[in-house]
Formats: structure tokens, sequence, C-alpha cells
């Protein structure tokens, strides 16, 4: 199975795809992260089983997942994709530290890889997050996103929708990070 792995000096994180083995731990990174969802686990297993569609990637460091991922491919399975990071968790001891901008850049590369397997290309990626949170700094420097437009008071409080735009012509590299296949 490919996945990526992330060093520094004292990380050391390996990005896959989620299994259903999974599920538990997951779910639990979701109810620390998303106080305001409800049902953890009923909502993980159903996007799961969503695949192709919804793809989910755990983070694993020392045999424990820290985060995952959520990537959605909106409006049918097209040559030229949109894609929206529909949702990223990180455990809170492991914020701050480098996993949720690896999470992205690691799990985007694998997804890239699968689009290719049906001659698919990576167009757009949409991201929408609440105005007030952190998480919009990762997304305009792992992805290039830009605010697109605010709708007032949608779930909890006002929401951005940031879109990175024409992905399949620029060249994105993971950078700081090492890339590895197995």
């Amino acid at each position: 199975m490919a996945h990526s792995q992330m060093t520094n000096t004292d990380t050391r994180c390996k990005i896959r795809r989620m299994g259903l083995s999974d599920l538990a731990a997951v779910s639990a990174v979701h109810t620390l992260s998303f106080s305001r969802q409800l049902n953890s686990e009923e909502w993980i297993l159903c996007n799961f089983r969503a695949y192709p569609r919804i793809r989910i990637f755990v983070a694993q460091a020392d045999k424990n997942i820290v985060g995952y991922i959520q990537w959605v491919e909106k409006s049918g399975f097209r040559k030229e994709v949109v894609l929206e990071l529909e949702q990223i968790a990180v455990l809170p001891k492991c914020r701050n530290q480098g996993v949720g901008s690896y999470l992205i850049d690691s799990s985007l590369a694998l997804v890239k890889e699968e689009l290719a397997q049906r001659e698919a290309v990576l167009k757009h990626i949409v991201v929408t997050t609440r105005t007030d949170n952190d998480a919009q700094k990762i997304y305009r420097e792992t992805l290039n996103a830009s605010v697109e437009t605010t709708i007032s008071d949608l779930f909890s409080a006002d929401e951005v929708i940031m879109i990175a735009r024409d992905i399949s012509t620029k060249a994105k590299s993971i950078g700081r990070w090492e890339k590895s296949s197995r």
C-alpha cells in the first residue's frame, strides 16, 4: 500500500488510506475535534462507505491514529476533478507540529495517483471553514487557496469558502516533507 512519511526530530508519521479497523480511532479524533457534531462513528462510517466519492486518509504515528482527512469528489466523476477538503482533524496533543499540513500534502498526492489511474486530473480544491478557524493559514500555505466568499451564520458561525484553482497546471511539491512509497 502506498503511503508517505514525515520525519523531524521527534515525530514519524505515516499517511495511508483509512481501513475499517481504524473506525474507532478516527471517530475518537472526530469527537475531540468537532464538539458540535454528533454521532462521530456513524458519520465516519457512512463517509468511509462512500469510497471512491469520499476518500479518507489517516495520519498514523507509533501505531496510533493522530489525524484524518476526508476528500470529496464533487459533481460526479469527471476528467477534470473538483475536490472538496471536507474535513481534517488532528488530535489536540499533536497540533502545531506540522501533521495537518503533511496530511494535506501527502494524502493529496495519493488522491492524484488514484485519479491518474482513471485518466482524470485535479482541477480545483474547495474548502469551507469558519471565519475564525486558524486552519485557513494552512489552506493558504499548502493549497494556495484563497477566500472566495463569506456566508453568514451557516452552521455555528460565519463560514468562508476557499478555492485553490487550476491545480492541474501548478506543480506542487511536498517541499519540507519527505515522500516515500512502499
